[in-house]
Formats: structure tokens, sequence, C-alpha cells
């Protein structure tokens, strides 16, 4: 996946300036990230409200725990995406060591030939499908679902959603192959949705 440009110099100051009280500064990081850490929340909580408590507390996290941030592990919003993500898990409470290990016995790293570089999910949610799509990555297991969205949505890097997760990047490249292959068999179901799909990969 081709990223973005990150001005992180920029944002560490922003951090630099936010730790020594200059609320504009906390205010700018909020503005440009509250939007992938709700759509984060959202579709992995599905819940509308538990995805404005997980924004409201991730950015309380951001201004009482930002010692806690290493800018030599990622960047910030990798790091807020990190605590959004437990915090959802908390919330919905979501165990890791609840996966049954079988299921993850297809986790081998994947070849890139067979990985799909396209993001189709950040245009559909967009779009007058959002709602089936909320509810096929609903119900997606989780372990696929935190790579699918902390990639297609939050915009991270293969590096930092593993990072995220705790995974290495082989695992992500395979766990978002299967996420995606999954979240289109999910919205098979609805045709307008299976169009969609196919448009956005074409």
């Amino acid at each position: 996946m081709t990223m973005p440009p990150v001005d992180t110099k920029a944002e560490l100051a922003l951090l630099a300036r936010m730790k020594q009280g200059d609320e504009s500064a906390f205010v700018a990081l909020y503005r440009k990230h509250r939007d992938a850490v709700y759509r984060f929340a959202l579709l992995y909580a599905g819940s509308p409200a538990i995805a404005a408590d997980v924004t409201q507390d991730t950015f309380v996290h951001l201004m009482t725990q930002h010692r806690q941030f290493d800018p030599t592990r990622g960047s910030i919003g990798a790091w807020l995406c990190g605590v959004a993500r437990n915090m959802a898990r908390k919330q919905c409470g979501v165990r890791e060591d609840a996966t049954d290990p079988a299921e993850l016995q297809d986790d081998a790293r994947a070849h890139d030939s067979q990985v799909d570089h396209q993001s189709p999910l950040d245009r559909l949610l967009r779009g007058e499908l959002a709602e089936h799509v909320r509810r096929a990555v609903a119900g997606i297991a989780p372990h696929y679902r935190d790579v699918l969205i902390l990639c297609e949505v939050a915009d991270l890097s293969y590096a930092e959603a593993a990072q995220v997760c705790g995974i290495d990047i082989g695992t992500v490249r395979s766990r978002l192959s299967r996420a995606r292959t999954q979240l289109a068999q999910r919205l098979a179901s609805y045709a307008p949705s299976a169009r969609g799909m196919k448009e956005v990969q074409s």
C-alpha cells in the first residue's frame, strides 16, 4: 500500500507544544486524527456510542499519558490507533487469548503477489453501502478485523499495523489479504454491495 507522506516533524512539534500546555496544539492533533480514531472504533465496535466514548477516551489518554508515546516506534497516528484499539477491545469485552489457535493456522506469510493492494473499504464506507459494510466488518474475526481497519481505514502502513497488533509484517499481509476476502464474501450476500465491491476493485 502506498502511504501518504506524513510530516512527522510538524506533528512532533505540536506534541512538544501540547506538553508545554499549548491547548491549540492539542486541538490541532485532535482535528488531524479524530476521524481516523472514530472510524476505527466504529468499525471495531459497531456502535456509534461506543465509538464516541473510545474517541474521547483516546484523546484524554493523549493529554494525560503522552509520555507513553515513543517516536522511534511509529507515528502519533499509529499510537493513537493502538490506544483506541485497546480501549475498543475493553469496551467490547474482547480478550486477546480468546481466539482459537486453529483459526490462526493460515497466518503464514503471504507472497506479495497474493496480497490485494487496493483499498476499497474506505471508499465503500463513504457510499450508501456503509451500513452493510459495517455489519460485514463486524462479523470478521477480531484478529483479521484489526489489520483491515488499521490499514484500510486508519491508513497505517504494514509496519505500523504490525507494531499496534504486536505481530510481524508478514502476518499483517496475510491477515489483511484474508480479511479482504472475508469482507468480499460477506458483502456478496447483498447484491448492490457485491457490485460496489467489484467496481472499487476494478
